[in-house]
């Protein structure tokens, strides 16, 4: 009893993460903010449809998608932090993981410890999933980038270096990817003065 009590607690508090809004605005409705439920849905989707192009081989899918699922619920104590904005990593960081250990200290603990672990495999990037799901991270944003006519890039004066290190995991893990889809996508708005070349 008390353990089915602690994961409804934690599935009711971790609804919460439909709240949490980004910077990303979507398709279809320019006035209003992604929120990380969305972002993760479509990051999911974004993996399943371009799984063909990950350069280090074979990944358990089931696996991606726990690291999908469980890398932003974080933000429901820590909050989103902009990508292309000037902020303190260390402090991000210590946010992040007291974060983690809040929400998935609601969990049983074995069940706590493995939804933790899920985590930070995904921030350290450690395995060949947690690269594959970083990598559909970073697209899934540029992809918000592109139907918000490169809305947080304006608003953040997003350079080329900051977009292609932001961009890192999808140029190493994905390079055709990046080479015929997205390099061509940058040119665009660099071309248009949106992406600029330096500060």
């Amino acid at each position: 009893m008390e353990r089915l009590k602690q994961q409804t607690q934690f599935l009711i508090e971790i609804d919460k993460v439909k709240g949490i809004l980004r910077q990303s605005i979507i398709l279809g409705d320019l006035n209003r903010r992604e929120n990380d439920a969305e972002h993760s849905w479509h990051m999911a989707l974004c993996a399943m449809t371009l799984k063909e192009y990950f350069t280090l081989g074979e990944v358990d899918m089931e696996k991606v998608f726990k690291l999908i699922l469980i890398h932003d619920i974080v933000e429901i104590y820590a909050g989103d932090v902009p990508a292309f904005s000037n902020y303190d990593k260390e402090a991000k960081w210590n946010a992040e993981l007291e974060s983690a250990e809040k929400i998935f200290g609601m969990l049983p603990e074995e069940q706590g410890k493995d939804f933790m672990k899920l985590w930070l495999e995904f921030e350290n990037m450690e395995t060949r999933e947690a690269r594959f799901a970083n990598t559909f991270d970073r697209f899934q944003g540029f992809i918000q980038n592109l139907t918000s006519d490169g809305h947080t890039w304006k608003k953040f004066n997003a350079t080329k270096e900051m977009v292609l290190k932001r961009l890192a995991p999808v140029i190493e893990y994905t390079p055709q990817v990046f080479n015929e889809f997205v390099m061509p996508e940058i040119q665009k708005y660099i071309d248009r003065g949106i992406i600029k070349l330096s500060k």
